[in-house]
């Protein structure tokens, strides 16, 4: 089976039919204003921007979202939105944030990381060291519980979200860090040099849009010496991280590296929640009426509302 017959169906109106451009330089000014979502909002909902002033004196933006009605303190949320490292900003995962913030009671921040190619790693990742350093600094304000963090992310958002949580593991900072929630998470650089998938990236993200991501990430293609920070997989042992939820597609280029993770999470005790979803490629979650979408949703809900559990 090839093609669109490993599709869901009910993923059809997403995928059949619409444009793939590929990922370079030219194209990125496109696919960055196709990407940008429109303003978060939601009735029940209270959606503010917070700016932290970087060491060079730039602005990071990050997105708070909390709910309107008073609940004393709450659990956070760290969001990392997705888009290949070179795309998107909070307003992206829009949906997806307000599902979390409806089904999950915690303070959200969402953040508008640096994006490459024109910030290479390790830009992305002190943008979110930055933010997490930022929540845990304005607990009061924000009424939030800074013992109860859950670092979260779709795509390049879970990467550099896994990257964060390894590096506080090194340098024995994260006690307060309650879980891990990655969807479709490019987790290893060296499987751009590995034979293509037969059936996984035939539709929406190919391996081709993924080898120009993670150049554009690491400004350079895979060598040795890559940080395990920007290329989680490359992490000599994964033994104390907090509890990671894993959910992917099957017909997602990041499949393997996904399942192979997995595997090396489980084998050093690290609880670990895996979902695999059939006929589902890169982003299927954009189309929120499919089934399969439903269930990341819920499944992915769950997972948060375990770690965050007093």
């Amino acid at each position: 089976m090839t093609g669109t017959s490993l599709l869901d169906p009910q993923l059809a109106p997403l995928f059949v039919g619409a444009p793939n451009p590929s990922f370079s330089n030219e194209t990125i000014p496109m696919l960055r204003k196709a990407m940008a979502g429109t303003a978060i909002a939601d009735e029940a909902l209270n959606v503010a921007e917070h700016q932290v002033v970087r060491p060079d004196g730039t602005k990071l933006r990050l997105v708070v979202i909390r709910p309107c009605a008073p609940g004393g303190q709450l659990p956070v949320v760290l969001h990392c939105h997705p888009g290949g490292w070179m795309l998107g900003a909070p307003e992206t995962s829009g949906p997806t944030l307000v599902d979390i913030a409806r089904n999950v009671q915690c303070v959200i921040v969402s953040v508008d990381y640096r994006l490459a190619p024109e910030h290479p790693f390790p830009a992305a990742h002190d943008d979110m060291m930055a933010a997490l350093r930022w929540v845990q600094s304005q607990a009061k304000d924000l009424a939030a519980d800074t013992n109860r963090i859950i670092l979260a992310g779709e795509s390049a958002g879970a990467n550099i979200a896994l990257g964060v949580v390894l590096r506080l593991r090194d340098e024995g900072d994260d006690q307060t860090i309650a879980g891990l929630s990655l969807v479709y998470a490019p987790l290893d650089d060296r499987t751009t040099t590995q034979p293509a998938h037969p059936h996984a990236g035939a539709i929406g993200l190919s391996a081709d849009h993924m080898r120009f991501a993670w150049a554009s990430y690491l400004g350079d293609g895979p060598v040795d010496g890559v940080s395990p920070y920007a290329s989680p997989a490359r992490a000599e042992n994964l033994a104390g991280l907090p509890s990671v939820f894993l959910a992917m597609g099957a017909i997602d280029p990041v499949i393997d590296e996904n399942l192979a993770f997995a595997q090396r999470l489980i084998r050093d005790g690290v609880p670990t929640t895996l979902h695999v979803f059939a006929g589902a490629p890169h982003g299927f979650d954009r189309w929120a009426a499919a089934d399969v979408t439903v269930n990341l949703r819920n499944l992915r809900n769950q997972h948060l509302n375990r770690c965050i559990a007093p």
